[in-house]
């Protein structure tokens, strides 16, 4: 990409990436490039509505909601929103688009309102709601119900359909920073270190884990676990079913949490991986979801703006306008392979030759 890849979002076989300077560009499952395009400012989200006719993608750029064909790029449709976009989501068949947008007052250095917008797959405008809070985490889901957890003043819940937008008034002395959502699970980090997951009836939170001191700044979801991070370094896996409501392991990562996904199996087992910023150069961590330990560590990294993944993929996208893309097969001979070189050379002892190769390792990953 021209600038940093602030967004990328994977669809059933290709990769579609957007940039600060609003650059977009699609490219097919063996990487060759499909389409460019163009939005309006820095693409903030994503999102895709794969069985719709003609499946489409939607993202929020600068103080815009861009629709764009997903087969060829091309402008379906654009809307001008209220203050800098920020959230969007799509239902699968692209009846209903979803997408936030808030006012940041510099004298109270603070969001003062936000507006969430709902249209039709054709761009029609059929509501907007404004609020006083900031919307950090967006669920659409198949009947049109769109969830939003909230920060300050009020907390808890927003839930808005075509006919009616309501507060739900939980939790609401610890806002809500951040979300993640899969398959009907939706879980939420707060700012007291908690994780909560949504109730079945779509209208109550369940705190999970209450452990941490931190603000959760990062959160995922593959509905079995969820992994929580934040300022602390620390990353901590939460049982999502059954009665447990602590962590079952921690790791240490060594600086703030920037970005974290869940994603195919590493020896074995499904994988967690976690960005982590020390203020001047990020760090990729590769961890076991069963115990926390770690795989591997790419060091030295320029920071990781988003960082995704789906079934057997997992996908990066870099300050420096690089998109990486693992693939789970050829991630695991590579790994297998450089296990084994490096036990040929004396499991290289020495830490700096160690750090040279993970980022040999990673090199050979992008070729």
């Amino acid at each position: 990409m021209p600038a940093a890849a602030s967004s990328v979002l994977l669809g059933r076989t290709r990769v579609y990436a957007g940039d600060w300077d609003g650059n977009l560009r699609a490219w097919d499952s063996e990487g060759e490039r499909i389409w460019d395009s163009e939005a309006e400012d820095r693409v903030e989200r994503m999102a895709g509505a794969s069985d719709a006719e003609p499946p489409f993608i939607c993202a929020t750029a600068g103080a815009e909601v861009v629709s764009f064909d997903a087969a060829n790029g091309e402008l379906r449709w654009r809307h001008t929103l209220g203050g800098s976009s920020d959230l969007v989501a799509c239902t699968d068949d692209g009846t209903r688009i979803l997408a936030t947008s808030s006012v940041y007052e510099l004298e109270f250095n603070d969001f003062i309102e936000s507006t969430c917008w709902r249209f039709d797959g054709d761009g029609e405008v059929l509501r907007e709601d404004p609020f006083d809070e900031r919307p950090w985490h967006l669920l659409l889901d198949g009947t049109g119900l769109a969830t939003m957890g909230l920060g300050r003043p009020r907390c808890g819940l927003m839930q808005q359909t075509d006919d009616e937008c309501e507060h739900l008034q939980l939790s609401p002395d610890d806002p809500i920073l951040c979300g993640a959502t899969i398959d009907g699970t939706t879980i939420f980090g707060h700012a007291s270190g908690a994780v909560s997951r949504l109730g079945k009836s779509g209208s109550g939170l369940k705190t999970l884990d209450k452990g941490a001191e931190e603000s959760v700044l990062s959160l995922a979801c593959n509905g079995v676990i969820a992994i929580a991070g934040g300022d602390d370094g620390v990353v901590r896996a939460v049982a999502v079913k059954g009665r447990a409501r602590k962590s079952f392991w921690s790791q240490i990562v060594g600086a703030a949490v920037d970005e974290c996904t869940l994603g195919f199996e590493v020896a074995g087992e499904s994988s967690a991986w976690v960005a982590s910023w020390d203020g001047m150069r990020a760090s990729l961590h590769c961890l076991s979801c069963g115990d926390g330990s770690i795989h591997m560590s790419f060091e030295g990294l320029p920071r990781i703006r988003s960082l995704t993944s789906r079934a057997d993929r997992v996908a990066i996208g870099l300050d420096d306008g690089r998109v990486i893309l693992l693939n789970e097969a050829l991630f695991n001979r590579r790994i297998s392979a450089s296990e084994e070189t490096d036990e040929d050379s004396d499991n290289l002892s020495d830490e700096t030759s160690r750090r040279s190769a993970l980022q040999e390792r990673l090199r050979a990953l992008r070729d």
